[in-house]
C-alpha cells in the first residue's frame, strides 16, 4: 500500500496555484503508484479530485467520507473504509481488506510559527489519545500515523511518552511497545522520519524557514511525518520512505527549495506498507 502525504498550501478554493498542483497530484499518483492520497490545507474540491485522478490513472479513486478542512483524502476504492470520530486537526480511518485491519491517523497539528509549544502539544497529547482508543475499540494494533505534525522528530512533543513518544531507534521498539512509567503504561511508535537528517544533499528534510528573529533556526523542519507502531514495522519499507521533488512534468524545488510560489512550501512524503506483511 503506497501512502502519500502533502501539505498543498492551497487553503482557498481558486487558489492561484490550485491548478498546477492538481495536475502535479495527478502525476504524483500515476508515477508512485499510490493507493492513499492524504493532503492538508488542500481547498479545492476533493470530489473533483478524485474524479480527475481516476480518469486520468485508470485507477478508480474514491473521496474518504467525513475529510475535514484540515485534512483531505482519496483512495484506491479496492480498500473498504470506515471513518473514525475526528477532530478539526485529525482523522483516523480504518481501511480493510480481506486479508488485514489497518489505522491510518492523518494530522494537520497546529503551526509552530503561529500556536504556542503548549498548545501543540495538547494537540498531539490528543491526537495520539485517539489513536489509543481507536486501537481499543477495533482491536487493532496495526497503526501509521502521517501528516503535518508541526514540529520536529527531536521535539518533546514527539519524544515525551505522555504525548507521541515517536522514538528514532528500531531496536528501542522492536520487542518493547510500551514503557510503563509511575504506575501507567505509554505506547511507542517508531519514528523513521529521522533519517532524512541524515542526507548530504538537499532536501534535508521537507519545509525550509529562513524567514526569523529566533537566534536559533536549523532552516530544514521535518514536521511532515511518519510514525508506525511496532506491529507494522515489519511491513514498512525503509527503502520506499523518501521525500518527493518532482514529477517526470514538475519540479517541487526552486534553488534547492520547496518552490512555494508555484507548488507548496512543503514537500510530499512517500511511504511504502509491503501488503503481505501487515
Amino acid at each position: 500500500m503506497n501512502i502519500l502525504f502533502w501539505n498543498t498550501d492551497i487553503p482557498k478554493e481558486g487558489d492561484a496555484k490550485a491548478e498546477d498542483i492538481d495536475m502535479c497530484l495527478i502525476r504524483l499518483v500515476i508515477e508512485n503508484r499510490v493507493d492513499l492520497l492524504v493532503l492538508a490545507e488542500y481547498g479545492s474540491c476533493i470530489e473533483s479530485l478524485a474524479r480527475v485522478v481516476s480518469n486520468m490513472s485508470g485507477v478508480q479513486f474514491k473521496p474518504v467520507i467525513g475529510s475535514n478542512g484540515k485534512i483531505k483524502s482519496i483512495i484506491n476504492v479496492m480498500y473498504d473504509v470506515q471513518t473514525l470520530p475526528e477532530a478539526s486537526r485529525y482523522q483516523i480511518i480504518k481501511v480493510s481488506t480481506a486479508r488485514y485491519d489497518l489505522l491510518v491517523a492523518m494530522i494537520h497539528s497546529d503551526s509552530m510559527l503561529y500556536s504556542r509549544k503548549n498548545r501543540q502539544e495538547e494537540v498531539l497529547r490528543w491526537f495520539h489519545h485517539a489513536i489509543v482508543e481507536a486501537e481499543k475499540e477495533h482491536q487493532c494494533n496495526k497503526v501509521i500515523a502521517i501528516g503535518d505534525f508541526n514540529v520536529n522528530p527531536f521535539d518533546e512533543a514527539c519524544l515525551n511518552a505522555g504525548i507521541m513518544f515517536a522514538v528514532p531507534f528500531r531496536e528501542e521498539v522492536v520487542g518493547k511497545p510500551s514503557r510503563d512509567m509511575d504506575g501507567r503504561s505509554y505506547r511507542k511508535f517508531y519514528n523513521p522520519t529521522w533519517r532524512f537528517y541524515g542526507n548530504r544533499i538537499a532536501p534535508y528534510a521537507t519545509y525550509h524557514y529562513h524567514d526569523s528573529s529566533d537566534m536559533a533556526n536549523c532552516y530544514w523542519n521535518a514536521i511532515d511525518q511518519v510514525m508506525v507502531r511496532p506491529a507494522l514495522m515489519s511491513a514498512f519499507d525503509e527503502d520506499e520512505f523518501r521525500i518527493i521533488t518532482n514529477t517526470t512534468l514538475h519540479s517541487l524545488l526552486c534553488n534547492g527549495k520547496p518552490n512555494r510560489k508555484k507548488y507548496s512550501d512543503h514537500l510530499p512524503l512517500l511511504c511504502v506498507l509491503k501488503e503481505e506483511l501487515i
